[in-house]
C-alpha cells in the first residue's frame, strides 16, 4: 500500500498544496477588504473586525476534532468535507446582504478551512519516504508564501475593479476542481485508526476554552468592551481548559492524549515553532504603523515592503527543506531562529531617519531565517510521531501556531501601549513610537532566541520509523 502512494506522491502534495493556498489567500485577501466591507455595510471597524475573527475562531475550535476525525474516517472524508464547506461558506459569503450574515457564513467557511488545514500537513507525511519529507514541506512553505503574497495586491485590485464579492467567488472554481480531484486520489488511503473515539464532551470543552482565551487576547486592548466582561471571558475559558485538561488525563477515550508529547522530535518541535510565531506577530502587527506614521509610507506601498518576508521565505523553504533531508533537522532550524533573532534586534534599532530600503533589509533576514528554520521543523514535527496520530499532530501544529500569533499580537500590543504612555510624557509623539516599538521588538526576540536553544537540543533524525 505504501508503494502506491509513494508513487502518487506528488499528486498528493497538489492536494495539500491547493488547501495551503487557498486558505493563506482568502485569509491575507480578506484583510484588504474590510474598509470597504466597514463602509457598505456601515458598520464600525469593530464590527467589521469579526469577519476576520470568526473565521479564525472556527478555525481554532474545530482544528483538534478534525485531527481526531482524519485518524477515524480517513483524508479523504476529511477533507472532501472541508472543501465541500469552504466552497459553500465561500458562496454564502459572496451572496451576504448583511454584515451579520456575512460573519455567519465565515463561520462556515472557518469550519471548512479548519479540516482541509488539519489534513495537509499528515497527508504530506503519510505520502512521502521519511528521507523526502523535507523537500515536501519546504514546497509546502512556497505555497503558503505565494497565498500570503498573492491575497493583499489581488484583494486590492479586485475590491476596486469589481467588487468585494469577488473576493468570495474565486474560491468557488478552485473548490470544485479540488473536490472532483480528490475524490479519487484519496481513496488510496486508508483511515490510520478506523477504530478511534472521539470523545465529543473534550471536544467542546477545549472549543469552548480556546474561543474565549482566543476572544479575550484579541480584544484585551478594545475600549468597547468592558473589563468586567473580559475578566468573565477568561474565567470561562480557564475553567472550561482546566476541566478539559482533567477530562483528558483520566478519559477512557482522549480527544489529544498526553502521550503524543512525550515523543520528544515533536516537543521540541512545537515549542520552537511556538516562540518563533510568538515572536514574529509581536512585531509584524506594530510595522505597519511605523511605516506609515514614521517612513510615511502610502498603504499600498506599506503591503509590497511587508511582501519581503513571505518572499524570502517561497525562495529558502524548498532548499532548506531539500538540505534537511540530506543533513537532518537540527542545524538548519536552530539557525533559521537564530537568524529571525538577529534580524528582530536589527528591527529594533529602526528610528525616525530609517528609509523603506532599511526596513526591507531588515525584513530580508528575518525572511531568509523563517525559511531556513519552519520546513525542517515541519518536517521534524510530523516525523516525531506514529502514523496513528499524525491527523491529531496536525491539528495541535495548526492550533498552537494561531495561540502563538494571537497573543503575540495582544501581548505586544498591550506591552507598546504601556511603554509608548510612559514614553509620551517625556518625548515627542515620534519618538515616544519609535522608542516603545523597538522595546517590543527586544523584549520579544528573546523568545525566539529561547526558541532556537530549544532547538538545538533535538535529535537530527526522526525516531519514528517511516
Amino acid at each position: 500500500m505504501d508503494t502506491a502512494i509513494y508513487q502518487k506522491k506528488y499528486r498528493f502534495l497538489l492536494v495539500s498544496a491547493l488547501s495551503a493556498f487557498i486558505g493563506t489567500l482568502d485569509a491575507s485577501i480578506v484583510n484588504v477588504s474590510l474598509p470597504t466591507l466597514s463602509r457598505t455595510f456601515s458598520v464600525p471597524i469593530d464590527i467589521v473586525a469579526w469577519v476576520v475573527l470568526a473565521y479564525a475562531l472556527a478555525v481554532s475550535a474545530t482544528l483538534l476534532l478534525v485531527g481526531r476525525l482524519a485518524t477515524k474516517k480517513g483524508y479523504r472524508f476529511v477533507y472532501m468535507t472541508g472543501l465541500i464547506l469552504f466552497t459553500c461558506g465561500s458562496l454564502l459569503c459572496a451572496l451576504s446582504d448583511s454584515i451579520w450574515h456575512l460573519i455567519g457564513s465565515r463561520i462556515v467557511q472557518g469550519v471548512g478551512a479548519s479540516f482541509m488545514m488539519a489534513s495537509g500537513p499528515a497527508l504530506v507525511t503519510r505520502a512521502f519516504p521519511a528521507n523526502e519529507r523535507g523537500k515536501a514541506i519546504g514546497l509546502m512553505g512556497t505555497v503558503v508564501g505565494v497565498g500570503l503574497m498573492t491575497g493583499p495586491p489581488l484583494g486590492g485590485f479586485i475590491v476596486t475593479t469589481i467588487g468585494w464579492h469577488w473576493i468570495f467567488l474565486i474560491n468557488i472554481p478552485v473548490g470544485i476542481f479540488g473536490i472532483i480531484y480528490v475524490s479519487r486520489l484519496l481513496k488510496i488511503i486508508p483511515p490510520d485508526h478506523p477504530e478511534t473515539k472521539i470523545n465529543y464532551i473534550n471536544w467542546i470543552l477545549q472549543a469552548l476554552g480556546v474561543i474565549c482565551l482566543l476572544l479575550f487576547l484579541n480584544r484585551i486592548n478594545s475600549p468597547d468592551w468592558p473589563q468586567q466582561t473580559l475578566y468573565f471571558i477568561l474565567a470561562a475559558s480557564l475553567i472550561c481548559l482546566v476541566a478539559f485538561l482533567w477530562r483528558e488525563t483520566h478519559a477512557e477515550h482522549p480527544l489529544v492524549g498526553f502521550s503524543i508529547f512525550r515523543y520528544r522530535q515533536f516537543s521540541i518541535a512545537i515549542s520552537a515553532m511556538f516562540f518563533y510565531f510568538t515572536c514574529i506577530a509581536s512585531w509584524l502587527v506594530l510595522i505597519p504603523f511605523y511605516l506609515e506614521n514614521i517612513v510615511d509610507l502610502l498603504p499600498s506601498q506599506v503591503g509590497l515592503v511587508l511582501m519581503t518576508i513571505p518572499i524570502c521565505t517561497a525562495l529558502v523553504a524548498p532548499m532548506s527543506g531539500r538540505i534537511s533531508d540530506a543533513i537532518g533537522y537540527r542545524f538548519l532550524t536552530t539557525l533559521g531562529l537564530f537568524t529571525v533573532f538577529a534580524g528582530t534586534l536589527w528591527i529594533s534599532t529602526l528610528d525616525q531617519n530609517a528609509t523603506r530600503i532599511d526596513v526591507v533589509m531588515r525584513l530580508i533576514v528575518v525572511g531568509v531565517g523563517a525559511g531556513m528554520f519552519q520546513a525542517p521543523n515541519s518536517s521534524a514535527m510530523m516525523s516525531g510521531v506514529p502514523r496513528n496520530v499524525l491527523g491529531i499532530a496536525s491539528g495541535l501544529l495548526a492550533i498552537s501556531r494561531n495561540l502563538a500569533i494571537t497573543g503575540g499580537v495582544a501581548v505586544s500590543t498591550a506591552i507598546f501601549a504601556y511603554r509608548r504612555g510612559i514614553y509620551a510624557q517625556s518625548m515627542p509623539v515620534e519618538d515616544a513610537f519609535v522608542e516603545s516599538f523597538s522595546w517590543v521588538a527586544i523584549a520579544f526576540a528573546f523568545l525566539v532566541f529561547l526558541g532556537a536553544i530549544i532547538s538545538s537540543f533535538r535529535k537530527n533524525r526522526p525516531q519514528i520509523l517511516p
